[in-house]
């Protein structure tokens, strides 16, 4: 009787973690101002139980290694516009001053800009909203983007980052690059892996963009972030418990079966 049990409940276990199934959580990440604004500051957001904290940086504009074509990064301003989220570096000045020539996105003109989504726990990372928000009679803004997810125990501090580093930091993966065409109109790109942190930038490899010569006719990204969608991650799987809870059920029952047959 207890196998039967045994075997029940391990059956109960296996199934209560195969059918998980967490709803989407879109969150919205427009009209919420600057809290509190400058340099260095975050922004909270919250939706269906899952917290959200969102920071910037920006290009220092001085190579590390020289002559690598990589900028050290330095804490930037992140805003929430009615249009979606976006950046002022300090090279583009703070929102409050005007953020230089309405750069307040995140772009790749000049200073490349870096988005960190830090999540209170590990998510499913389903899709993100870009919107250039530029009408006809202006250049198309381009909608790449190039993001890193990871799983970290400690908050992220990447004053002493490049975009070549960001991989090699304990617990982020490889850059994922998602290209798409020039245009007026959002777009929604799909995101995929599983953490509590996103790293999102433009396409920082175009030097064109970086050194603002765009001659050539390539567009520079330039876009706000108007939400992102998750979902929480199920919860880790028992396998041992669940295992030896199933294979004990299981060799009882055959063994009596075996048994009453014979």
């Amino acid at each position: 009787m207890n196998n039967r049990k045994n075997l029940m409940l391990a059956v109960s276990i296996i199934a209560s973690v195969f059918s998980f199934a967490a709803d989407a959580a879109m969150i919205d990440l427009t009209g919420q101002g600057g809290n509190g604004g400058g340099f260095g500051n975050s922004l909270n957001f919250n939706q269906n139980g899952i917290s959200l904290t969102v920071s910037a940086y920006g290009e220092t504009g001085a190579e590390h290694p020289p002559g690598s074509l990589y900028y050290l990064f330095e804490t930037a301003e992140v805003y929430s516009w009615n249009s979606g989220l976006g950046i002022c570096n300090r090279h583009e000045g703070s929102a409050a001053g005007g953020c230089s020539t309405n750069e307040h996105e995140v772009d790749t003109v000049n200073r490349d800009d870096l988005l960190v989504f830090e999540f209170d726990q590990s998510v499913n990372f389903e899709s993100i909203t870009v919107d250039p928000f530029n009408g006809s009679g202006s250049d198309p803004n381009d909608r790449d983007i190039i993001y890193w997810v990871g799983q970290v125990s400690q908050p992220l501090h990447l004053t002493n980052e490049t975009f070549a580093t960001l991989s090699s930091i304990t617990g982020i993966e490889d850059e994922i690059y998602s290209p798409v065409s020039s245009s007026y109109s959002p777009f929604t790109h799909s995101l995929t892996g599983t953490g509590n942190i996103l790293l999102l930038s433009g396409n920082y490899y175009d030097l064109g963009c970086k050194n603002k010569n765009t001659s050539s006719g390539s567009e520079c990204e330039a876009y706000k972030i108007t939400n992102i969608t998750v979902s929480a991650a199920p919860p880790p799987i028992p396998v041992p418990a669940a295992f030896w809870l199933f294979a004990s059920g299981v060799s009882t029952l055959f063994w009596r079966q075996r048994k009453v047959a014979v």
